[in-house]
């Protein structure tokens, strides 16, 4: 069995030099510069959307006046008033409470054959929908002189509709070439789409 050694040593303790490098700040990296220039989220045109105001039918009509806007030409009767009387004119003929008929001078022939195709579909699923459609708002803006592209946003019954149409000129007057509805609309209303623009 051994025995315990007395320490008799004392032990000091010594502090090691400092071997750790100096600190450095790293900076990010510059961001490289990117050919795409960068999105400007300010509005330069702050009346690029003529004022919405209502007309003497409780629709509220804007007109865009961006700089790529261009000017109706003279001579054509005004896209908004246009506008207004179309999109509704056009809702009541797809729910089956207008008959095709009427919009003969006011839409392109394909545009009138999906519509004639798309109440007829209306009115074999749901019969004639009698419910109160109303216009709500119509934005129209020219991409050309003789072009107007409309957005409409409509009422049936309790239920919101929109609605985007394309307005040529012919001769003195406008015809539409091309119509789209919104989604909602085409889920309640069409089961397939039609052609023409119409759904």
């Amino acid at each position: 069995m051994s025995t315990p050694v007395p320490l008799t040593d004392r032990y000091t303790v010594q502090w090691l030099i400092e071997s750790r490098p100096p600190s450095l700040s790293w900076s990010r990296p510059p961001v490289p510069q990117s050919n795409q220039p960068p999105l400007d989220f300010t509005d330069p045109e702050p009346n690029d959307v003529g004022a919405a105001v209502p007309n003497d039918r409780g629709v509220r009509v804007s007109m865009v006046k961006a700089r790529w806007a261009a000017r109706q030409r003279p001579g054509l009767p005004d896209a908004r008033e246009w506008s207004t009387t179309l999109a509704l004119a056009v809702m009541q003929t797809l729910l089956g409470q207008r008959p095709v008929a009427q919009l003969n001078r006011w839409v392109a022939e394909e545009v009138l054959v999906a519509i004639s195709i798309y109440q007829r579909r209306s009115l074999s699923l749901h019969g004639r929908i009698v419910v109160p459609t109303a216009l709500r708002s119509v934005r129209v803006q020219h991409p050309d002189p003789e072009v107007a592209e409309v957005s409409a946003h409509l009422v049936i019954g309790k239920r919101s509709a929109a609605m985007a149409f394309r307005l040529e000129a012919l001769g003195d007057r406008w015809s539409c070439t091309a119509l789209e509805l919104g989604t909602r609309m085409e889920r309640r209303y069409a089961p397939t789409k039609t052609r023409g623009g119409c759904g």
